[in-house]
């Protein structure tokens, strides 16, 4: 699948944008030249109905149109004029001289309301616009002086119907230049704009450019080193630039520790190994009896033992911070599995004279855990306070529930003080001053215990309290 590109994705987006306004402004304006024009339309025509509906007069019965009596004189109604008068009584139509023997569509409004459409002419089937309404005639001034003598005819009962049109070929004729103008030019403006904002983009994407090279471009020997970052690095890029540096950071430190985890692993499979050897070298360095070689085989058997277990605990140490998804999520007793725990632990205890003060709840603490993974954690905290208090000390051991889930606490004084507890959980770390336990403490308990604390989505610190104290805690979610 092909990545996305900013670059595109802006130029798209931007095109689009821009050429959904051109096109909105384009067409506003091509709406209101039109509402324009069609308005200078409809009034021309709408005050010709007006003269023509005052020139029906009826007079002795008979209906005279005054506007025939000018058309010497009045050619542009005889040239142009496109109007039709509907007698509703006897069907009788008059036409003006310019709509030749055509008919123009007959329509009007309700009462004497006129109504504005478009129609067709009949005569070249142009556009145009029209308007039609029913008009009265008015009584002539002679029939209304005689009216004394005479009855006057109701102008009511001869009803017509007016339509006026006027062609709107020279309208259309504008519109579509305007139309022509608005797109040729909306499609210019929208190239002229797509050239400028794909310069913009380029040059505003030129730093992301630059940092990418000078990622690229960093040798093996230069992938702790931090990036120099130049003064024209734009202000969005630094947060990433630092965010990067941060992550070379952490990886410069994950090299450290994985450089100071081959360097102590080697260091400690030496030791059994060399054991291994000097065993074997004393035992074939002269003849002995079959109980020397069994004491010497047995001594063997011990360190091989030894040995072992380290890799034992080297492989889980690699499988266990990997194991994630692989965890089975269960509803967990915090309690009964650390009173199932302390048993083996308790002649540790004696040994050393400590008191042991549990502060543990009478009912069950429930947990979202693995029951396998915490027992690990428990036995690892138990043991390192066993054989790292100081004798004749308190071991506190405390489980209770707090707002972010269920704590488990074990509290000693060390016997070493430890100025960074947090080193504790590295894998093999050891102070020097306690090399002496190295044949029954590998290094690697409290890492195992934290990769399996966070496996469970758990989290395991340690901290150093008042009296020189030692915590180790551990927060399990709730069910």
């Amino acid at each position: 699948m092909r990545p996305r590109s900013i670059r595109r994705s802006l130029l798209i987006r931007s095109g689009l944008s821009i050429g959904f306004i051109l096109v909105a402004l384009s067409t506003w304006i091509y709406l209101t030249v039109r509402h324009g024009l069609y308005r200078e339309v409809d009034r021309a025509i709408t005050q010709t109905a007006a003269l023509l509906s005052n020139q029906v007069e009826l007079e002795n019965n008979k209906i005279i149109f005054e506007w025939q009596e000018g058309l010497g004189t009045n050619r542009a109604l005889v040239d142009d004029g496109l109007f039709q008068f509907w007698d509703e009584t006897t069907d009788v139509t008059t036409r003006s001289t310019g709509l030749q023997q055509f008919d123009l569509p007959k329509f009007s409004g309700t009462g004497t309301q006129p109504v504005l459409k478009d129609i067709n002419l009949p005569r070249n089937n142009h556009h145009a616009r029209a308007i039609g309404i029913r008009i009265y005639p008015y009584n002539a001034p002679e029939d209304i002086q005689n009216s004394s003598h005479t009855t006057l005819s109701d102008p009511k009962t001869r009803p017509f119907i007016l339509v006026v049109a006027r062609d709107a070929k020279s309208t259309h004729r504008v519109l579509n230049r305007i139309r022509w103008i608005l797109s040729i030019g909306t499609m210019l403006m929208l190239g002229i704009t797509y050239l400028l904002i794909s310069r913009v983009i380029r040059i505003s994407l030129q730093p992301i450019d630059e940092l990418a090279n000078r990622i690229g471009n960093r040798t093996e020997g230069q992938l702790d080193a931090a990036l120099i970052l130049p003064r024209s690095l734009p202000t969005e890029l630094h947060q990433m630039a630092e965010n990067f540096d941060h992550l070379l950071g952490r990886l410069a430190q994950a090299r450290v520790r994985e450089r100071d985890f081959v360097r102590h692993a080697a260091h400690e499979l030496r030791t059994p190994i060399a054991g291994l050897r000097a065993v074997t070298d004393l035992a074939l360095s002269q003849p002995r009896s079959a109980a020397e070689y069994a004491t010497q085989m047995a001594t063997c058997q011990r360190t091989a033992i030894e040995l072992s277990a380290l890799v034992s605990r080297l492989t889980a140490l690699s499988r266990v911070g990997q194991a994630r998804q692989q965890v089975s999520f269960a509803r967990i007793n915090v309690t009964a599995i650390l009173r199932d725990c302390l048993p083996p632990f308790i002649p540790l205890f004696h040994q050393k004279n400590l008191i042991l003060s549990l502060h543990l709840p009478e009912g069950p603490l429930w947990a979202s855990g693995d029951d396998a993974l915490l027992r690990i954690i428990l036995n690892n905290l138990l043991d390192n306070a066993a054989c790292y208090a100081t004798p004749d000390s308190e071991l506190r051991i405390t489980a209770k529930v707090v707002d972010a889930g269920v704590e488990v606490t074990t509290s000693n004084i060390p016997e070493i003080a430890v100025n960074e507890p947090d080193r504790l959980f590295e894998p093999l770390f050891r102070s020097d001053s306690s090399r002496h336990d190295s044949s029954s403490h590998l290094g690697i308990g409290l890492t195992l215990s934290r990769d399996a604390a966070s496996a469970m989505m758990a989290s395991l610190v340690a901290r150093t309290a008042q009296a020189g104290r030692l915590e180790f805690v551990l927060m399990l979610p709730f069910d």
